[in-house]
């Protein structure tokens, strides 16, 4: 579908759905399932993703009576539903089925004991039996709780001791293995310090032993055969129509317990996630020998480059054997079905490279998926946020810019890059945030991923228990105590539109940004966030691609067009390749540099060039190296210098602006333009260059209108002036057809009248008792009502009247500031609604000469009655203070003569 076709589609009041909410499910009565689905349906949202949250039923009698109830009411609306395949987040718990599991599907660790000692020595002794095993906790320590299963079947893999060298890094490994009998081992301890490693596996090491073992492709189907196939038996005729597919929600590798960051590998306190595939694995990422390589997971070596090897090797074993296990198995069953397969990993603090609660690889991990997927929970985005640096709670730790710079980006990229995903990256948004987060940060939230290239939502959550549900509001409808829900459904409304504008197309990408992920594993890296933020701050368009789609003929959908100087990414085109400054880099990297460079593609690296190739030997790495040496090198934050011309920049600008975020997207026939403006407190109002078009218009999403905008031509492009408020975006239709060519100057402001509202009246009521409005009073309009009510959410209804002598042309309503939506009546028919700033009314045609009535209806958060309850709840973000509530500062008219 094109982009005229898409925009006449809006303007006729169509368009698909791009949101799906999560719908929890606890064991409701069918009255409030059937209510909960109305209300949903009537926030413009055409999906549901159905979670057990948990439901004490699941995948039993009582949740498919709960699930007929709620697939009924999908087919009754034309709606979809998604289900959360497991009975409790995250997913691999499968239904609880590992708990009784046949052993050699249960999750298998490979652990190790040290011993060390010093020589020369003889005939030492160790009883290898006794440490080839779990070591119980320590006396002093306080006992851990008994696991819930004892597997028992511990055995040895290696026993290899390493001479301790300089600054505590380990020499090479002596196999002495073959010298154990019986149990024991006997051996004369040459001159030097030693560390012996007593390396077994075992199935209880504390990991998440009742989840399914991600790298074991048998104890993967576990979960399709508990989860999947008992859906599809029942609902066989609904699938592809009604149900739509199934949602992973942060599947864990699992070889640690809970949510940490300390799970990259290296960590010497880390047990390592095997299977009876990791051997074979191994042999063909490592080739022989590798068994003696070992300890250099866990400690490092002399030599940085063999740890670099060995730890890479793992890793790519690992995470592809995930990828084939468990990530395109479930997506293979579900397209067999003729459903799709989606949802996300865990990628908070830059994890998306470890092991424990993530998956080892961003890429990787989501392989089998139909769409790319990512989340933002509890205040990992915040408006201003871009320089703040959180260390709580611990799984939202960001000391770089991670959320707000690269999470987004990161998303759209996989879209982009992975054909099954078909451009769409979806975003679980909005999650325990807490009560305070209401439609006005909402939007924001949603306009910022937006402007990154994220096109489906997942917003978190409706629940059907009773209100307040504690469980990570905000909640949306909260049994009709929340005044929003209105409000909410015009931003869902507003959502699916710019959606569908950035669907279906290819983004804009002229500079590739090499996933930070082996690097990563291998040793000292920077961040892709540095890199990002440079080219998010400079309206460079990116990117990030991972190292599997330069390996020479793995990826048919890439092509270096060497004539062109172009690197074409499943049809993205780019002309640049920014690397992250590294120690290591991987081969496939470094020999498509080689080649590039010989055609003058420019590749930068930030900050350093690597010492060493990551996975090849130390003859072919010290090679690679060499003829690395010539590449450029340029800090990350001078990226904006090295791609400042109109093929880097989707946007040029008349002054620098760090806090503008461009995005563009193409389709064959125009484009669509966002900008954002994510300064809190400052407007943006100048001429904006966009180069490469003829001619651009207005798509204003929340009014659903086409409009014109000042245009100029230029020798690169068009210019067009731009006014944003703080926070707000502008869409951009360019070169669409049917759009003038013509010039449009800046219009002159003309002779304007300003006529300051006051003497309001107010009255509220509480959602569930919406309109019946009582207790008027005097309104505050300089502190806000929550000054005079501050333990009341619900409405405040304004009211003044204004004499109107003579007759505008034009008319517009202004209020200064408002928490939050906040909808306007003159002369009791409405002016339309709005949910942030700036909040301005077209009020042309519904003033009258003489006496006009003026009303404002402002709808809070429920903040203020969650905290009176004694639910002092600001989600898992940072604490803060009570929000407003109403209108603050002047209401004015602005009449045009």
């Amino acid at each position: 579908m094109n982009l005229e076709t898409r925009v006449n589609r809006l303007l006729e009041g169509k368009g698909d759905n791009y949101i799906a909410p999560f719908f929890w499910q606890h064991g409701e009565e069918e009255r409030v399932l059937r209510e909960y689905m109305n209300k949903i349906h009537e926030a413009n949202i055409g999906a549901v993703c159905v979670e057990s949250r948990p439901h004490p039923e699941f995948a039993e009698e009582g949740w498919w009576r709960d699930m007929d109830v709620i697939l009924d009411e999908a087919k009754k609306r034309s709606m979809k539903v998604w289900i959360l395949d497991d009975k409790h987040f995250p997913t691999g718990y499968a239904a609880g089925a590992m708990e009784n599991a046949a052993p050699e599907l249960c999750h298998q660790y490979l652990d190790y004991n040290v011993l060390e000692t010093w020589g020369p020595r003889p005939q030492m002794e160790i009883s290898v039996a006794d440490y080839a095993k779990p070591q119980p906790c320590p006396p002093w320590m306080p006992p851990s709780p008994p696991p819930k299963r004892v597997f028992g079947d511990d055995h040895l893999f290696r026993v290899l001791a390493c001479r301790m060298e300089e600054k505590g890094k380990l020499g090479d490994t002596r196999d002495l293995t073959p010298m154990v009998e019986d149990g024991k081992l006997y051996f004369d301890v040459p001159e030097g310090y030693w560390k012996i490693f007593v390396i077994y596996f075992t199935r209880d090491a504390r990991g998440r032993n009742d989840y399914i073992n991600f790298l074991d492709e048998d104890s993967c189907r576990i979960l399709i055969d508990k989860v999947y196939e008992p859906h599809y038996e029942r609902y066989k005729e609904l699938f592809g129509s009604v149900i739509a597919g199934f949602f992973s929600d942060e599947p864990p590798i699992g070889n640690t317990p809970g949510y940490t960051r300390g799970d990259l590998i290296g960590n010497p306190e880390m047990a390592l996630p095997w299977s009876k595939e990791m051997a074979d694995a191994m042999n063909r990422e490592y080739g022989p020998r590798w068994e003696s390589m070992v300890p250099y997971l866990w400690g490092e070596g002399s030599s940085g480059q063999k740890t670099a090897h060995i730890r890479t090797a793992y890793m790519n074993a690992v995470s592809k054997l995930v990828s084939k296990c468990f990530s395109d198995q479930l997506g293979r069953w579900c397209e067999e079905h003729g459903v799709e397969y989606i949802g996300h990993m865990l990628e908070d603090c830059d994890s998306s490279a470890n092991m424990g609660p993530s998956m080892g690889h961003f890429f990787r991990g989501l392989s089998g998926q139909h769409m790319a997927g990512i989340d933002n929970i509890g205040g990992q985005v915040m408006p201003g946020g871009m320089d703040v640096h959180r260390s709580e709670p611990d799984m939202c730790q960001d000391s770089a810019g991670f959320y707000h710079y690269l999470i987004g980006r990161m998303g759209a990229s996989m879209a982009a890059v992975d054909p099954k995903k078909k451009g769409r990256c979806l975003c679980e948004n909005f999650g325990a945030y807490g009560w305070r987060m209401g439609v006005r940060t909402e939007k924001y939230l949603n306009d910022h991923f937006l402007a990154r290239g994220v096109n489906f939502f997942v917003p978190h959550a409706f629940t059907p228990k009773a209100f307040p549900d504690p469980d990570c509001p905000p909640h949306f409808y909260a049994h009709g105590e929340n005044p929003q829900i209105r409000a909410f459904g015009a931003l869902m409304a507003y959502t699916n539109r710019v959606c569908e504008l950035i669907d279906g197309g290819v983004q804009e990408a002229p500079v590739a940004l090499l996933y930070h992920g082996e690097s990563q594993w291998a040793g000292s890296y920077e961040s892709n966030v540095f890199a990002c933020r440079t080219m998010t701050q400079n309206q460079i368009s990116f990117l990030v691609i991972p190292a599997d789609v330069l390996a020479d003929g793995k990826d048919s959908n890439t092509v270096f067009k060497k004539d062109e100087k172009i690197l074409s990414v499943n049809g993205v085109q780019c002309r640049a390749l920014v690397i992250s400054g590294c120690a290591y880099l991987t081969k496939a990297a470094a020999e498509f540099i080689l080649e590039a460079e010989k055609t003058d593609f420019p590749v930068v690296f930030t900050g350093r060039l690597p010492e060493g190739i990551s996975d090849t030997d130390p003859v072919d790495s010290e090679r690679l190296v060499k003829a690395l040496e010539n590449t450029k090198v340029v800090k990350a934050e001078e990226l904006d210098r090295e791609f400042a011309g109109t093929d880097y920049r989707s946007v040029l600008l008349e002054k620098d602006e760090p806090n503008l975020t461009a995005y563009r997207y193409h389709y064959q026939d125009g484009e669509t333009c966002l900008l954002l403006n994510e300064n809190t407190g400052r407007s943006i109002s100048q001429w904006i260059t966009i180069p490469r078009v003829d001619r651009a218009e207005i798509y204003d999403p929340w009014e659903n209108k086409r409009k014109a905008v000042p245009v100029k031509k230029t020798g690169e492009g068009i210019q067009v002036y731009v006014e944003l408020s703080p926070l707000e975006m502008l869409v951009l239709l360019c070169d669409l057809p049917g759009t003038e060519h013509t010039d449009r100057q800046k219009s002159a402001e003309g002779e304007k009248e300003h006529i300051l509202l006051e003497n309001f009246s107010v009255s509220r009521c509480a959602a569930r008792e919406y309109p019946d409005f009582g207790g008027r009073e005097e309104a505050d309009l300089k502190h806000g009502m929550g000054y005079i009510h501050p333990e009341f959410s619900g409405f405040y209804r304004y009211e003044t009247t204004v004499e109107i002598k003579t007759p505008f042309s034009g008319a517009e309503l202004l209020i200064q500031d408002a928490y939050e939506a906040a909808e306007v009546f003159v002369n009791e028919k409405s002016a339309g609604l709005r949910i942030a700033p700036p909040y301005r009314y077209d009020i042309s045609g519904l003033l009258k000469e003489g006496s006009n009535e003026i009303a404002i209806e402002v709808a809070t958060t429920l903040e203020r009655k969650a905290a009176s309850m004694g639910i002092r709840d600001g989600g898992m973000g940072p604490k803060a203070p009570l929000s407003p509530a109403g209108i603050l500062g002047t209401v004015e008219i602005i009449g045009r003569k």
